[in-house]
């Protein structure tokens, strides 16, 4: 397994072909889901879950949803160069090759961050299921539960990928909330190369 607590030294940036005829966020559907299976490939077969990924022109306005977007670029890192290339992604997406640029990898270039970025894959629990599970847990009645819940910050209107599900054979979006860091946070990603909502895993932004 990698090394959880090395440095991102190294990237590869994965750019969307504008298409007049293709919308952006089909080919962000196809883009992300042979990623998310290439990253579960290589955590299973290597071991290596040190993997992450940013999205560069991200924008999220929570009071008008419309303007938030992922932008048109993906970027993907990695501890060292030998991760990204066991992790081959001129194989994984070679299928679409018509529709992105993919970059060679480089090192990241230190003297031009700016800063660094935790990114979640976002999951809201349904507010029925928020109420039973406190109700449960505090002993409570679901009227005095749901007191409690209603306080809570609401859902947030996130930018998202549509994937789909081989396992149940079902569609979900996968919410995307990408939020500045003040500092470098060192660890594992999951195998979409993003934090659950508890974690803070940084990767470098500029």
């Amino acid at each position: 397994m990698s090394d959880s607590t090395s440095i991102l030294t190294h990237f590869q940036e994965i750019t969307i072909i504008p298409d007049p005829d293709i919308a952006p966020y089909f080919i962000w559907s196809k883009l992300f889901t042979q990623l998310h299976i290439a990253l579960a490939d290589i955590k299973n077969n290597h071991g290596i879950d040190s993997i992450g990924v940013s999205f560069p022109d991200y924008h999220y306005d929570n009071k008008n949803e419309k303007s938030s977007k992922l932008g048109l670029k993906l970027r993907i890192f990695a501890p060292n160069q030998k991760d990204l290339e066991t992790l081959n992604l001129d194989n994984w997406l070679s299928r679409l090759t018509d529709y992105v640029h993919i970059k060679g990898i480089k090192d990241v270039p230190i003297d031009k961050i700016t800063g660094y970025v935790s990114v979640h894959r976002y999951r809201f629990k349904p507010i029925e299921v928020q109420v039973e599970s406190l109700s449960k847990k505090m002993e409570i009645s679901n009227d005095e539960a749901m007191a409690i819940v209603v306080k809570r910050k609401a859902e947030l209107k996130l930018p998202f990928i549509r994937m789909f599900s081989e396992s149940n054979k079902a569609h979900y979006p996968l919410q995307i909330l990408q939020q500045p860091s003040e500092e470098d946070v060192t660890g594992d990603f999951n195998v979409y190369g993003m934090n659950g909502m508890r974690d803070n895993v940084t990767v470098p932004q500029w």
